[in-house]
């Protein structure tokens, strides 16, 4: 316990006697969310039109649990350590890692006999934006991904994706056309001339593997790099032959499941859907024996609607 975790430089167990529990550094983890931003939502037009020429990010509040032994000093020393004015940096050296926080709250406390645990919320006002980051090699550990970011596959940032198949197929609302209703008449009057959708919210479960903790930071921060990059990003799916408009929302559900040899972090990442339509037709090109072309580095078809 002693060096896990430093506050401000300060030994958190020798210092305050305390310590962080299983699955504690759960909370540090997530990707910042992004400001939602700008649109246009067009009546009669599929999906919506995102503004994301400057995408910003939102500040993060996280919780940390911390346990104490009742025979040692009183979980009061770190509380008020923390009261003090300022940022507090964190620091664990077994992430490789460090963040600048300040206390929000304490919202949970238990009482387990000889031992109690207590949960600080903090807020990170100023979440760490990756500067241009240069795309690792970190599918060692991974299959082939069936899903490419911007024509990168996951694989290549470590990441597997175990459940998605079900979220990309599943169809959006339908926008609400011009509708009214009489007093005296039953129903109501509806414009059904013409269907249009929404955009909707795809959540792909991910699971990145990493040989090492620097290895993991390099992939953790080039998929967050190439997620907030200016403008649309493209979701290309392998099993469907389909690319998808979309922009990164928020990750969630991080937990991490592994440091020792490999280290193994599962997490949901959510994307948005700027125009999804399943019925729209697809023009592959083909051979007259009807194989369908593929692209010089035998990874995409050919699709005629580009040069229509």
């Amino acid at each position: 316990m002693r060096g896990e975790l430093y506050i401000d430089v300060k030994d958190a167990y020798t210092d305050f006697g305390v310590w962080i529990t299983e699955g504690g550094y759960d909370g540090l983890l997530p990707f910042p969310e992004l400001v939602e931003p700008d649109r246009n939502d067009w009546p009669d037009e599929d999906g919506i039109e995102p503004d994301l020429e400057k995408p910003t990010l939102k500040p993060r509040e996280l919780n940390i649990t911390f346990v104490r032994s009742v025979d040692g000093r009183s979980a009061g020393a770190l509380v008020e350590h923390l009261s003090k004015s300022g940022y507090h940096l964190f620091r664990i050296p077994s992430l490789g890692r460090e963040w600048s926080l300040r206390l929000i709250q304490s919202p949970a406390y238990e009482d387990w006999d000889t031992l109690e645990a207590f949960t600080l919320r903090f807020a990170e006002d100023q979440p760490v934006r990756p500067s241009s980051v240069a795309i690792p090699e970190g599918r060692a550990y991974v299959p082939p991904s069936e899903y490419d970011l911007d024509g990168v596959p996951l694989d290549r940032y470590g990441v597997m994706v175990t459940e998605g198949r079900d979220e990309i197929m599943r169809s959006p609302t339908v926008k609400t056309n011009l509708s009214r209703t009489v007093l005296d008449v039953d129903g109501r009057i509806y414009d059904a001339g013409k269907v249009v959708y929404n955009s909707k919210e795809v959540t792909l479960k991910c699971c990145l593997i990493a040989g090492s903790m620097t290895t993991f930071w390099s992939c953790y921060d080039a998929l967050l790099n190439a997620l907030i990059q200016p403008g649309e990003r493209s979701l290309y799916v392998d099993y469907n032959v389909e690319e998808y408009p979309c922009y990164y929302k928020r990750t969630s559900g991080w937990k991490l499941e592994s440091l020792r040899g490999r280290v193994v972090v599962t997490f949901n990442l959510t994307l948005e859907f700027t125009v999804f339509r399943m019925d729209g037709v697809d023009y592959l090109l083909a051979t007259e024996a009807g194989e369908l072309v593929v692209t010089e580095d035998g990874e995409y078809y050919i699709d005629l609607n580009t040069y229509a």
